[in-house]
Order: structure tokens, then sequence, then C-alpha cells
């Protein structure tokens, strides 16, 4: 025989309804029959204190889903890896593994013979160009006076043009070594604000050229890349919802696919998926960390069954071992379970097979409440038989 308990809400401002019941010291009056607890009322503050509502069920029960293995990754456009054009030796780093750091700040100084080199060649074409234009500003005095010769004058002209040409090319080779001039010192700045996530610079060590020395990246923002199998390929769409499970645990994030690849992968046959994250720091950390895998639960393209609803699954409470949903009864202030058949699960919401239609109303808080005054009810009857 199923179970089938009622509770009755008293909404009176007067407390609980006088007919005859006995009253606990919880507000509540019980009701007997046939030896057990079958009805009971509850004050209105103490209803309003538990925060029972009741809402009707929504149209459509959960969307089909596609599971992607994914991970955290960062994004290429807010991640820098710094290292030397030329090779130096480390003389300073300013950053360790963690730092966060703003645009511009420094990372390492080297010392570096071939800026030292760059840096006297600058100054000694600084002082050609000197040398140069005193020349040929003379020249073209001369021609003005007219002793001079125009031949004369346009080499000058040639040589000052060379010799700027000179200094220009090595002023530029200066800034990309980020020189300080003829001792070769060279400055490495970070072109982001962001976090340290690698260091590989020691103080005494020489730096070759190309070796990345640090790893910076903004994680403000990270990407959710998936491999979705072959055979859901068809399921998936760009902007379709998904919601991230990590498997180190914490709570699901849900966002939308803002790229579908336009071709399998051919070694592992899989499309890859892409959705854009928020990673807000929390308790002084960002969850979201680059190299966690989770899997990513996208919504199918297939249609959803309309036949059913979908609810909160703290709305469903057991009764004698089996699924229950508390609805109103037939009296205003009456609650009733009625069984239910459950199925998927999602994003902490319960689809429900059978037992609750879209459009009826339902208790969508509180239902561990009334489950738990039922329970104690039931109990306090059995002990007294």
């Amino acid at each position: 025989m199923s179970w089938r308990w009622i509770l009755v809400l008293a909404l009176a401002c007067g407390g609980a309804e006088s007919s005859g019941h006995e009253e606990d010291e919880h507000g509540h009056e019980h009701e007997e029959e046939h030896g057990h607890a079958e009805a009971v009322r509850i004050r209105p503050e103490a209803a309003e204190r538990s925060g029972i509502e009741v809402t009707e069920a929504p149209g459509g029960g959960l969307p089909h889903t596609v599971e992607v293995p994914a991970e955290v990754e960062l994004d290429p456009d807010r991640t820098a890896h710094l290292s030397p054009i030329i090779e130096g030796r480390i003389e300073e780093v300013h950053a360790a593994i963690g730092d966060r750091v703003e645009a511009g700040d420094v990372l390492v100084v080297l010392r570096s013979v071939a800026a030292g080199e760059t840096g006297a060649a600058l100054a000694e074409a600084r002082a050609d160009l000197r040398e140069a234009e005193h020349h040929f500003e003379r020249q073209e005095q001369l021609v003005a006076e007219g002793i001079g010769a125009q031949r004369n004058l346009e080499e000058a002209r040639r040589e000052l043009e060379a010799v700027r040409a000179r200094m220009s090319g090595l002023a530029q080779r200066a800034r990309v070594y980020g020189s300080g001039g003829q001792s070769g010192r060279t400055v490495i700045r970070s072109p982001i604000a962001g976090e340290i996530l690698s260091r590989h610079a020691t103080v005494g060590e020489v730096a070759p050229a190309g070796r990345v020395l640090f790893e910076v990246a903004d994680l403000s923002e990270v990407w959710i890349m998936g491999d979705v199998f072959a055979q859901d390929v068809g399921a998936i769409r760009p902007g379709a919802s998904a919601t991230l499970t990590l498997r180190s645990g914490g709570e699901p994030r849900t966002g939308t696919l803002d790229y579908v690849g336009p071709a399998l992968d051919e070694h592992t046959r899989t499309l890859p998926v892409r959705m854009v994250l928020a990673n807000e720091v929390v308790d002084g950390a960002r969850p979201l960390r680059p190299g966690l895998f989770g899997v990513l639960h996208v919504e199918s393209a297939a249609d959803t069954d309309t036949s059913r609803t979908a609810i909160p699954i703290e709305a469903v409470q057991p009764l004698a071992g089996e699924p229950h949903v508390f609805v109103p009864g037939d009296e205003a202030t009456e609650y009733r379970a009625i069984g239910v058949r459950t199925g998927r699960t999602s994003a902490g919401r319960v689809e429900i097979v059978e037992g609750l239609a879209p459009g009826d109303p339902f208790v969508s808080r509180g239902a561990f409440v009334i489950r738990s005054e039922i329970e104690r009810e039931q109990l306090g009857h059995g002990h007294g038989h």
C-alpha cells in the first residue's frame, strides 16, 4: 500500500485551529485515525519560518545533453612567454612564481656582450652624425657664398643620409635588445598584467637567446576546451548551453560554446569545442586552474520532451524509500505527498517522468521540512502503539 500523508498548514492569524486535537510544544496539532498520524497543522509563523513555497512545474523536461571530456586552459591572448632575443648573463631577477605583476614591470636584467657592442656602435654613430651634419652645413654655406662646389655639397648630403640610416638601425637594435647603452644592460619587462606561472631565471647563469625565462598569464578569464566524440558531433552547435563539472569538485560553472571546430582531429577523431569562463578570485585564489580536468555537459540540438517537467532536486523527498513531491491538497491549507518517477538530473534539477506534469503546482521550497514533520509524526505514533 503506497504512502499518503497530508500536511495541513493553518494560515489563520489566531494560531492553530481548535478541533479537539492535542497540541505539542512546536505549535502543531495532531490528528489520530486508526492509530497513526495522517495530518498535521502548523501555525502560520512556523510555516513562514520554514520557507515553504509553492510554484507551478515548468514546461519541458531536461534538455538532452552530451558529455564532453574537457580541460581548463590558458587564453593565449592573455598569456606571454618572455625570453631574451640575444644571449646574456642574468644579473637581476625581480619576480617569483605566483607574483602579481603589472604591464611594464621589470622581471629580469641581463648583461649582454652583443648589446654592449650595439650600444658602443650607437654612441660612435651619434658622434659621426654630429660631424656629418657640421660638414653638410659648412658645404651649404660655401655654396651660398658662391665659393663652394655643388658636387661637394651633394657628397656631404649622401654622407649625412648614410650616417643617419646607420644610426637609426643601431638605435632600433638597441631598443629591441632593451640595451642600457655601452654597458650592455638588457631589461625584460612584462607586456601584460597578470600572474607569474613559471620562472626559469637564476642570477649568474647565462640565458641563451630564445630561452623562456618567465610565463605570465591573466587568469581572470580561461578557456574550457572539450573534445566531442565523432558520434556526438551532430548534436553540438555554437551557442549551446554547457555546464562544466570539475573532477576536483567545486560548484558547476555554466556558459555557452563560443567555438565549435570545423573538422575532427585526424588522430583523436574528436571535434574541439570551447567555452570561455570568468575566473573570479574566491577565498584568495582563482578556482579554475589551468590543467584541471572535468566534463562539459553540453545541451544537445535534439528536441526537449515537452510532456515532462524538471524541478529542483530538493523538491523531491524520499518517503518509505520512494521519491515523492508535495502538492497542495483539496483544501487551501493542505499539502499531500504524491509518488513520482524521476529521470535524469542536471545543474541542480531532476526530470519528472511520471507523477507531476507541466503546470501542476508543487512545493518548490520547504519540502524537507514537510517530510521531516511527517516522519516525526510517524515515529511518534509508532511509539504510542
